[in-house]
């Protein structure tokens, strides 16, 4: 089987779609608001749809795309990236199956114009890399390869944005596709194993990259077969039947993965069975073509290859002048041509009958289908000759070059932008001189009109002074005033906590009444820690002295106290301390510690650790909380240590979290003439800095 129908066969068993309406489509995407605003993908949906159509595609990929044109029917209005994927689908199958390059092309295109934006390329650059990779496909295929690489050299740049080591295969196997067709198979096989090893960077669990896998390796042993290197192609064929098995099992009970997995054995061992004809074991490829045979006959998408693979034998089996088996395969080549027609395999069928009707002495039938062979030969050969392809890596070069020669000619007119700029801003600069130096002379005569302006203004100023005081007392009043009433606010709440914890420690109560009763009780705890949280929200320190706090002792009286909670989450907590002291006031750094300790264990999951540390270092007190949690998110990051409600997440128990320890915890440390920070990684943890002088 040659690389280029084994590339199409692993494509088309993995995508298979079939696009309807496409002017349609492309008038809906136009007439819609920025993609910047709207929502431009719906995975939630569209992943089911293409994992089943996926499902359908492995046996009937007419009924795959029917199911696909349902799917988006129904589907009232898909983003741009979700139709990136129908077009991405249609486009491989009219490049490759449906043989139909301007088809292909127009849904290529279509790809380019849902990246179309900025926006949607820096957001989606996979998406954008895959879409220019598709359209260097469609030129390559046209055969205008200098039209082609700079899609393919733009395509790898963007792919290259994203950072993801599994997606680059993308690129590597367009690579070594274009190295193949270069007839260079030693390069060609050293990117098939670039992309085989990227793909397993990818989920491996899953049925696609296993077939994709398989069929990288049978690819690297069919460019050591074309280089001539049959030690190794053998090996690579070897390896890849051990591929198939030690992995294949794991997906083999889904009917469709089985039937996948059996063609490509199939393909294996007619491409093993080239290898071993060309080295004289005649015997071993006979029983490996036929075993071929009789596993892609069975398939529906899979006779092709039959196709090919009857040839071969053919062609044995005159070799070896057994021409009653060539007969009898040719004509089977014949029936098997006539369920599934294809222009090159009839022309070798036709070949392979020549020589069958002239070996069994029928001349007049030799001689006509030798004729008839020659005519279809000579159309093949003009619809396929193409002009020499240039290397890739220099074109590259070239390519890189012009994008370089390109970006100085931008800075050049940019410097040249900069310099009318500047030449029209210091004229700017002459006339506002003037005409300033104008107004000063007219000014002159008014200067009793601007004193008594200045008397004005100062007047104001004493208002607006007397005005921030009466703000600053009213400020105060209010503060007074919450203090007051969230703390008569505590002893109701926490007797009515109380009193539902004593009922419910009866066990007297029916199934509704507890349910109640710990409603209650949850309820008013959180009312108690929101009432906590308002009677320190107040950081002034007003009325309160500083003392030498053993920051040591405070932190372990804190992770006591806190213990109970990480047990309740079954969390270790590690505590790292050497003495430290610092002049703080007691209260307000307790509540600091206490605030970053509770939010460690209330944003980590079960089972993880908590890890503080206390230090000196450089004359300071370093306190330092590590948890394994959830992390925060970039977009909340800058207004993490405000009152903002944007900050206040749910733990991972979907524990309540008001957004006001923070914001606390830093007035507090700032007051301290302190600093607090942290650092974070998104679903890996936190860490929070807390650094004071230390005490002597």
């Amino acid at each position: 089987m040659s690389y280029r129908d084994m590339h199409i066969y692993i494509l088309l068993k993995l995508h298979c779609l079939r696009g309807k309406y496409l002017a349609l489509m492309i008038v809906v995407l136009s007439s819609c608001t920025s993609q910047d605003q709207e929502v431009l993908e719906h995975p939630e949906y569209f992943d089911a749809v293409f994992l089943k159509a996926d499902s359908i595609g492995m046996h009937d990929v007419p009924a795959a795309m029917a199911y696909l044109d349902t799917a988006y029917a129904a589907f009232r209005e898909p983003g741009a990236i979700d139709l990136f994927r129908k077009y991405q689908y249609n486009h491989l199958y009219y490049l490759h199956k449906g043989k139909d390059i301007s088809l292909a092309m127009l849904y290529a295109d279509s790809m380019l114009y849902t990246t179309r934006s900025k926006a949607v390329q820096e957001r989606y650059p996979l998406q954008y890399g895959l879409a220019l990779l598709s359209k260097g496909d469609v030129l390559r295929d046209q055969k205008k390869y200098n039209d082609a690489y700079p899609y393919f050299y733009l395509g790898r740049k963007a792919i290259q944005q994203t950072g993801d080591t599994c997606r680059y295969h993308e690129y590597a196997s367009k690579l070594a596709l274009v190295y193949y067709w270069q007839e260079k198979y030693d390069t060609a096989a050293r990117y098939f194993i670039e992309t085989f090893e990227r793909l397993s960077y990818c989920d491996t669990n899953s049925f696609s990259t296993f077939y994709i896998r398989q069929g990288m390796l049978d690819n690297i042993a069919l460019s050591y077969e074309k280089a001539g290197k049959t030690d190794r192609a053998l090996a690579f064929y070897d390896s890849t039947l051990r591929f198939i098995r030690k992995y294949g099992g794991e997906f083999s009970h889904v009917p469709e993965y089985k039937r996948g997995i059996d063609a490509a054995i199939g393909v294996v061992y007619g491409n093993k069975g080239n290898v071993l004809l060309k080295l004289g074991d005649t015997l071993g490829a006979e029983i490996l073509y036929r075993q071929s045979i009789d596993i892609n006959m069975r398939g529906k998408d899979e006779k092709v290859d039959a196709q090919l693979t009857m040839a071969k034998l053919a062609g044995l089996y005159l070799a070896g002048n057994r021409l009653a088996n060539a007969g009898q395969v040719l004509q089977e080549m014949k029936a098997a041509l006539a369920q599934v027609p294809g222009a090159e395999i009839e022309a070798r069928w036709r070949h392979l009958q020549w020589q069958y009707l002239d070996r069994t002495g029928q001349r007049r039938l030799a001689y006509t289908m030798l004729k008839a062979y020659v005519q279809l030969n000579d159309s093949l050969n003009d619809a396929a000759s193409r002009p020499a392809i240039a290397d890739i890596n220099q074109e590259f070069d070239r390519i890189s070059g012009e994008y370089q020669l390109e970006v100085l000619k931008k800075n050049d007119e940019l410097k040249t932008a900069y310099l009318i700029i500047l030449v029209f801003l210091s004229v700017s600069v002459i006339l506002i001189a003037w005409m300033i130096w104008q107004h000063w002379r007219r000014s002159r005569r008014h200067v009793e009109d601007l004193r008594q302006l200045n008397q004005q203004i100062l007047a104001q100023h004493d208002n607006i002074q007397k005005s921030l005081a009466s703000l600053e007392q009213s400020q105060r009043d209010n503060s007074r005033i919450m203090k007051i009433v969230a703390h008569d606010l505590r002893s109701p709440v926490g007797a009515i906590s109380g009193l539902a914890e004593l009922l419910l420690d009866t066990g007297q109560l029916g199934e509704k009444d507890v349910e109640l009763l710990q409603l209650i009780r949850t309820a008013s705890s959180r009312a108690n820690s929101l009432i906590s949280d308002l009677l320190v929200l107040d950081t002034s320190m007003q009325g309160l002295e500083k003392e030498i706090v053993e920051i040591h002792v405070a932190l372990k009286y804190c992770v006591d106290l806190l213990q109970l909670k990480a047990t309740e989450k079954k969390q270790e907590i590690i505590l790292s301390i050497e003495p430290v002291k610092v002049l703080a006031y007691r209260e307000k750094i307790w509540r600091v510690f206490s605030n970053l300790i509770n939010n460690a264990i209330k944003f980590s999951p079960d089972g993880s650790r908590i890890v503080i540390v206390l230090e000196r270092s450089n004359g300071n007190a370093r306190v330092s909380v590590k948890d394994e949690g959830i992390g925060i998110p970039p977009g909340i990051r800058d207004k993490i240590f405000s009152l903002s409600s944007e900050v206040k997440r749910r733990g991972t128990r979907g524990e309540e979290s008001f957004g006001l320890g923070l914001s606390i915890s830093r007035q507090i440390i700032e007051a301290h003439e302190g600093k607090i920070w942290f650092e974070t990684e998104e679903g890996r943890g936190t860490t929070f800095y807390v650094e004071m002088k230390a005490s002597a």
